[in-house]
């Protein structure tokens, strides 16, 4: 029964997402902004950590700010008619062109910006290297076709796009290249392999070079501390020339310069809604085989999931047991604990332990997000113990010992299976905060669901899919952790356990 609701549940949300997407594709009309300074007042969008939006700051001061992560999210919002316009250099704007309508922009030029591969501060060798290849590939015009195929009107087809990294020979080892999926034409999926401008440039290095090449895909604004801290050998991703940038990492020679223009909304070209929806279904999950990216994805959340409540399970009830033993050390250590992990946000932590604290190790970023998450949850399990465990009358750990129990037999047998009537709810709930916290692990590198469908929309510029499969298979696996401890708190409660399993008296043999 409760099996059929949940899926009835599932059914109605999807109906009711389903209606609510078709919503933003009425009444859109082209914006009535035509010039730059129309925009003196308006609302514009600005991209998080990027150049564009400091530039956008002091060129419109008196203009409303609305902050986004994603260039996909800004354009949407464009569509939507949240914002009137957004700064962004017109090589970011092509695929959105090639992807979709509904975007235009002002054909006059705000300011030119550079591009550069970057490098931790001071690694003057292989930066010696990249700066005279690229200028080397710029004299026979490589670069200048680079630019033609994927800053063009028409997205590369897929023969001329992909990058065959298999094929690099790595006879003087492997270099770790940071980017971000959300730069598109820079770096980008197709096929489920890395392209883009940046991938094919820094390819044609390695080959030429004698390196292999690792990717990193991670969020934007991580890949800058990621470089400063040693994690990667360089970065690319269509990362801006700014001095406040110099003074913190190293840039190659430039090798691309765009020009910046204020986007603005544009005439959508709409079919009906069947059609639309079709078409979003499509380039979401069919081409391309995008639907393996969510899959990888939930394999990486479960398994982080998993492992994170295990650890940290073993870790707080560890704790608690040591305080049982040593008593107020370990009480007052445990305290200051509980107290850091209870008051840092798990995005902080994982920053922390990824970029300061194992910055110059190798482990790989889902290792560190189960640490990250087993001190989290190992935090929250001691002190929820410590509560129901409290909650215990004291009298039934003397009448215990009155029956001639030690302290450890009293403890198991007597007050641990009464405190876990109260405990379960609370760990539960952990449980639940867990897989959902899990969503932020995009910051330090790791693929998990939310991470995936972050790149399906950064190379779609699509939402609703995207979105709207990330949630329901959130909600799937809530409820299956929902199930799961249902079933584990049964065994906990003496009026739901059958009459057979209820203790009746006491061994003391």
């Amino acid at each position: 029964m409760k099996k059929k609701k949940v899926i009835e549940s599932i059914v109605v949300i999807m109906l009711i997402t389903v209606l609510l997407g078709s919503l933003p594709g009425c009444g859109r009309q082209k914006n009535d902004f035509d010039s730059l300074d129309d925009f003196d007042h308006a609302t514009i969008g600005l991209l998080t950590g990027s150049s564009f939006a400091e530039m956008s700051k002091k060129t419109f001061p008196e203009a409303e700010c609305k902050y986004y992560l994603l260039i996909t999210d800004m354009a949407l919002s464009l569509q939507q008619g949240k914002i009137d316009g957004f700064l962004m250099d017109t090589s970011f704007l092509a695929p959105i062109m090639w992807e979709k309508g509904g975007i235009d922009y002002i054909d006059e030029t705000v300011y030119e910006s550079s591009y550069g591969f970057v490098f931790k501060k001071g690694s003057t060798g292989l930066r010696e290297e990249m700066d005279r290849f690229i200028r080397a590939k710029k004299a026979d015009g490589t670069i200048e076709a680079l630019e033609a195929k994927w800053f063009g009107e028409k997205e590369p087809e897929d023969d001329s796009a992909m990058v065959d990294l298999t094929s690099l020979t790595a006879e003087n080892g492997t270099l770790k290249m940071a980017v971000s999926t959300s730069t598109k034409p820079f770096v980008c999926l197709k096929n489920n392999t890395y392209t883009g401008f940046d991938i094919e440039l820094a390819a044609m290095f390695c080959r030429e070079k004698g390196f292999g090449l690792e990717i990193i895909d991670m969020s934007f604004e991580a890949i800058l501390p990621g470089i400063m801290s040693g994690k990667y050998d360089f970065g690319g991703a269509g990362i801006t020339m700014t001095d406040e940038r110099k003074e913190g990492i190293d840039f190659s020679e430039v090798y691309h310069i765009g020009n910046v223009v204020m986007a603005i909304r544009g005439q959508e070209n709409s079919g009906g809604f069947i059609e639309e929806m079709k078409a979003k279904f499509d380039k979401t999950f069919i081409r391309e085989s995008r639907w393996i990216l969510l899959v990888k994805g939930i394999g990486n959340t479960v398994f982080i999931t998993i492992a994170a409540a295990i650890f940290g399970t073993a870790l707080g009830f560890g704790l608690y047991m040591l305080r049982r033993a040593w008593g107020d050390r370990v009480a007052r250590i445990a305290k200051v604990y509980t107290k850091i992990m209870a008051g840092t946000p798990i995005v902080v932590v994982l920053m922390i332990l990824f970029y300061v604290i194992f910055g110059s190790s190798g482990i790989d970023g889902i290792w560190v997000a189960i640490i990250a998450f087993t001190l989290t949850v190992g935090a929250s399990v001691y002190n929820n113990l410590t509560v129901s465990i409290s909650g215990v009358d004291i009298g039934q750990s003397e009448a215990a010992y009155a029956l001639g129990y030690n302290k450890n037999k009293t403890f198991f047998k007597i007050v641990l299976p009464q405190a876990m009537h109260q405990f379960m709810p609370f760990y539960q709930g952990e449980l639940v905060s867990l897989i959902k916290g899990t969503s932020v692990v995009g910051y330090i590198a790791v693929e998990d669901l939310t991470k995936m469908s972050d790149i399906i929309r950064s190379s779609t510029y699509e939402a609703f899919f995207p979105l709207i499969c990330t949630a329901l298979i959130y909600f799937f696996l809530i409820w299956l952790i929902w199930l799961v401890m249902g079933k584990v708190t049964i065994c906990f409660e003496p009026e739901k356990r059958s009459e057979e399993k209820i203790l009746k008296g006491v061994d003391i043999k």
